[in-house]
């Protein structure tokens, strides 16, 4: 069921960059798509912890209106300080003022909405609100082209607060929100600090994860700005890359959280091995047609795109494989090991992009990623290998 939602979803929201593509002045493009990378790469700092701590406690142990409540608190004082750091970057960037709040402000609305409806394992409701915000964004874009009011400004504003759309249905629909916080528990101590102490992990596991797969815009902003609409190409024409594993990693986390202790490495050796195939035969398919799918797809002058593409597309293989296998260790609740892998991975994707950015632009931004994703594939791979070894061996796979 959340496959096939994010089959359409991402579907749809493939079409959105290209109509973009089409609609704008090739920089406008790539400035608009610098605000979408670098609003997720910054955002992390709200969208990483405590949604994906309120995911787990509330698929694990209920007590819904607390973990809901508490979050909310934890949460708000990381997205003061994430638009106030958004907006330093963008200057930094030398980007248009007063845009990057707007992206990072409506991903948290998505971020929390999301993990609310995922906790729950509302998976038939997850999968309708991302195809319906989707479905808006792109009919809002159109309507925007149609109007004349195609801008960078307007494309930025739709992208952040389309979610509202589905939300507002969603909530005269079936009122998961009202219902969970029915009776009006406020947020309390004990509450927020077992979501802290989860939160903490997981909020370095996002920024670093942030660092590989969305930091990449802003080094290509900054130290080859003239690949920047080329490369935005590449990482929008590579989503599909990360439809399966997506959706696994999706349902991974709370379906691990409330299993028993005997299904959970079945349920993440069956997830790896789909997961594993489909992204070497998207990745082949990649190499073998880059530059038809380039040529279909995108105007003339994105010419550099087709370089970029099937490197970037190696890199999002390795970074489903992460995505299963991090989401499997958050839902026995162990959100180290990923944040222990994803930063050793952030930290050899930014060394490699201060290397190979400057000499090589869009190619050099794409190696730099797929080599910062194959460490922390490594290092989570080592860990998760040595929990089985454990488990065989009786002790529990918390010790490794």
């Amino acid at each position: 069921m959340v496959f096939s939602g994010n089959v359409v979803a991402r579907g749809l929201g493939f079409l959105f960059p290209i109509v973009l593509a089409h609609a704008l002045a090739k920089d406008d493009f790539g400035t608009v798509y610098f605000f979408i990378g670098t609003g997720f790469f910054v955002g992390e700092l709200v969208l990483a912890g405590f949604p994906t701590a309120m995911t787990r406690f509330i698929a694990a142990e209920g007590s819904r209106q607390a973990w809901l409540s508490s979050a909310l608190a934890g949460g708000l004082p990381l997205l003061l300080v994430s638009v106030v750091l958004g907006e330093l970057v963008a200057a930094a960037a030398d980007a248009p003022r007063g845009l990057m709040w707007m992206v990072i402000c409506g991903l948290t609305i998505d971020a929390y909405y999301f993990a609310l409806l995922r906790g729950l394992r509302s998976f038939k409701l997850l999968a309708g609100y991302r195809v319906s915000a989707n479905l808006a964004q792109l009919a809002l874009l159109l309507a925007a082209i149609a109007a004349g009011l195609d801008s960078t400004a307007t494309a930025v504003a739709i992208y952040s607060f389309v979610y509202l759309v589905p939300i507002a249905v969603i909530e005269v629909l079936r009122s998961p929100i009202r219902r969970t916080l029915r009776g009006a528990v406020r947020p309390d101590r004990p509450h927020l600090r077992r979501l802290a102490r989860f939160a903490l992990p997981a909020l370095v596991s996002g920024c670093a994860y942030a660092a590989l797969v969305q930091g990449d815009v802003l080094f290509v902003k900054l130290l080859a700005p003239e690949d920047l609409a080329d490369y935005a190409a590449a990482r929008s024409l590579a989503q599909p890359m990360l439809l399966v594993p997506y959706a696994i990693a999706i349902v991974m986390l709370p379906a691990v959280a409330s299993a028993g202790e005997g299904r959970r490495w079945g349920m993440l050796a069956r997830a790896l091995r789909v997961t594993a195939l489909i992204g070497a035969l998207l990745t082949g398919a990649y190499f073998a047609g880059a530059s038809l799918l380039v040529r279909l797809v995108l105007p003339a002058d994105f010419t550099e795109t087709a370089d970029i593409l099937p490197l970037l597309a190696a890199g999002l293989a390795g970074i489903g494989l992460c995505s299963v296998l991090a989401q499997w260790w958050m839902g026995i609740g162990r959100p180290g090991p990923p944040a222990l892998a994803l930063t050793v991975g952030a930290a050899v994707a930014i060394g490699l992009q201060y290397l190979l950015t400057p000499a090589h632009g869009g190619v050099g931004a794409a190696a730099a990623v797929a080599g910062g994703i194959g460490a922390a594939l490594l290092t989570l791979g080592a860990a998760t290998a040595r929990g089985r070894l454990l488990e065989r061996q009786g002790e529990p796979v918390a010790s490794a």
